[in-house]
């Protein structure tokens, strides 16, 4: 082993070679109230009313379907599930999205006011010694170097 190759024997690193820290970017501090809240998603009430008012349509009309009704042409099964689910899904519709609208309004009463602050941070405009400016395509290919 030569004398160099020890650590205790290696030159010290001088101050001046260590590299320069990048300026700090300027950042702008803005104090913002927001409000937190829960708030139904409404298209999930609106779609779980006419579901459930299609199960409702099935319920009723599985029940109905003995009912004497005289004169009258006796319907299929199908048929009247079609027809009624019409109404049923419309009305289950609605009153999904009425829960919804009363819920929204319930939560709002909840909602919390804070005070959050907004960070804007506008990076360094000078470039340091040897940075490249276009860093490319990271997605690219691959190019091996050790061939």
């Amino acid at each position: 082993m030569s004398d160099t190759d020890r650590p205790e024997d290696r030159p010290a690193p001088t101050p001046a070679a260590a590299p320069t820290p990048a300026p700090a970017p300027n950042a702008v501090e803005s104090p913002d109230e927001v409000t937190i809240r829960r708030a139904p998603k409404f298209g999930v009430f609106i779609l779980g009313g006419a579901v459930l008012g299609f199960l409702a349509t099935l319920v009723i009309v599985t029940l109905t379907m003995d009912i004497d009704r005289g004169d009258q042409q006796d319907a299929s099964f199908g048929t009247l599930v079609g027809y009624f689910s019409l109404w049923g899904v419309t009305i289950g519709a609605f009153a999904g999205a009425l829960v919804a609208i009363v819920l929204d309004r319930v939560l709002a009463r909840r909602a919390a006011r804070l005070t959050a602050e907004r960070v804007a941070v506008e990076p360094a405009e000078e470039t340091l010694d040897g940075e490249v400016e276009d860093q490319g395509d990271a997605t690219g290919p691959v190019e091996r170097t050790d061939r």
